[in-house]
């Protein structure tokens, strides 16, 4: 069984879906055409059962961030799965990696907003509801958001694989370049001191514009070789150190490639906490709405 299982754990990362951005895309469709099809279906559920479907819904979607963080309900899935066939444990192994929970988690975020339409649909809002809806619509804009960055970010990973995880390490990494080409050009001619100083130092201290990190991170692309495209040419005239030029030029397209890395890195912790945050600000703004529901109507 140990065996069957660690086939299911080699297939862990593959995503089940190509494009999440492109799932979503296809969920939004979905809620758009079931709407369209049930438009009588509020004034028959009324706002009270349409409001309990929302909050199911919304507790459905945030089991995904408890997966995330605790192997409690995983560890329990995976000693079911030891007791079970070989095929349909090794299907529930694959069910439980992150990137199914993610699929599912982007599918009901998005899946959620018919029943919130449906109960929109229900009765007259009130300036909460509005609010709500306001709310739900930044997180649901967030989180698309967020596909589209981890829908580039594994791309570039491919790429370029010895990207840094920790902004840490890409710092380390900066100071480490830096003093290799300070080094490298320790003893040679001064031409080539000069055109270092004049071209490549720059590069090496310096930061690329935020334009250029975007573009790079969406369009998949390398801002290296656009970084040195003008310091390139100046080593056309040094002779003999030519080739320790371009050693240097090697090296500050991997610093330009390092700064894209810490930009993504900053880019996906920047998002998640803005999701986090709609996330909670809404579960906050449904607590009051629901008490003020149960309140008024005197339950």
């Amino acid at each position: 069984m140990s065996q069957q299982i660690g086939e299911a754990g080699d297939r862990r990362h593959r995503a089940p879906i190509a494009s999440m951005t492109l799932w979503a895309a296809l969920c939004g469709a979905v809620v758009v055409a079931i709407h369209a099809a049930t438009r009588s279906l509020p004034a028959r559920l009324g706002s009270y059962r349409t409001g309990l479907i929302v909050i199911a819904v919304f507790a459905l979607a945030s089991i995904y961030s408890a997966r995330k963080h605790s192997l409690w309900l995983s560890v329990r899935w995976l000693r079911l799965a030891m007791r079970l066939p070989r095929r349909l444990a090794r299907r529930m192994v694959l069910c439980d990696r992150l990137e199914t929970w993610r699929t599912i988690h982007i599918a009901v975020g998005v899946l959620a907003l018919l029943p919130l339409w449906w109960h929109l649909d229900s009765g007259p809002a009130s300036r909460l509801e509005r609010a709500l809806e306001l709310v739900v619509a930044m997180v649901v804009l967030s989180g698309l958001f967020g596909t589209l960055i981890q829908d580039r970010l594994p791309h570039a990973t491919r790429l370029r694989p010895d990207q840094e995880v920790r902004i840490e390490d890409v710092e380390a990494n900066f100071h480490q370049l830096y003093f290799e080409a300070e080094e490298s050009i320790l003893g040679h001619s001064e031409d080539l001191v000069r055109t270092y100083l004049a071209h490549v130092r720059p590069i090496l201290t310096g930061k690329q514009g935020l334009p250029q990190m975007w573009w790079a991170t969406i369009g998949g692309g390398d801002p290296a070789p656009a970084a040195v495209r003008r310091a390139r040419p100046a080593g056309a005239t040094l002779g003999a150190d030519r080739a320790l030029y371009d050693a240097l030029i090697a090296i500050a397209e991997r610093k330009v490639r390092l700064e894209h890395n810490r930009f993504d890195l900053i880019l996906s912790n920047a998002w998640l906490t803005l999701h986090i945050a709609l996330v909670v600000a809404l579960a906050v703004m449904v607590a009051f709405h629901v008490s003020g529901v149960l309140y008024f109507g005197g339950l």
